[in-house]
């Protein structure tokens, strides 16, 4: 994988965090893959499989009428074999969390496969 394959995979990234930010059911919609499985596993929950399932999840967030205001800090991205991982720091009012999202092309653009948020331990 090339660095223009991090650069795509990292704005893949920044515009899911876009889409939360601005409750852009569409645009969250858009960046799921359509044909590869996909699986979410908001923080403390299990996981969520299946692209009906995890838009159902994310409609669900975007509709409420408050969501954490969320800012992904450090980024690091790890391409190989047509596989994109991101991970970062999520920043929001109560403190900070991992996340790794991950990406696969579809017709030509980075779509979103998996995201995780756990709980940051810091030793």
């Amino acid at each position: 994988m090339t660095a223009m394959h991090e650069d795509e995979a990292l704005a893949a990234n920044e515009a899911f965090y876009r889409a939360f930010d601005e409750g852009d059911r569409e645009a969250m919609r858009r960046l799921w893959a359509e044909r590869a499985p996909v699986v979410c596993v908001h923080p403390g929950g299990g996981a969520i499989v299946g692209r009906e399932a995890v838009l159902a999840s994310w409609d669900a967030i975007l509709g409420a009428p408050t969501r954490p205001a969320i800012v992904c800090l450090s980024p690091q991205v790890l391409c190989h074999e047509g596989f994109a991982l991101v991970s970062c720091v999520e920043r929001l009012a109560g403190g900070l969390l991992v996340a790794t999202n991950g990406f696969v092309p579809e017709d030509g653009v980075w779509r979103m496969v998996f995201h995780q948020v756990s709980n940051r331990i810091d030793g």
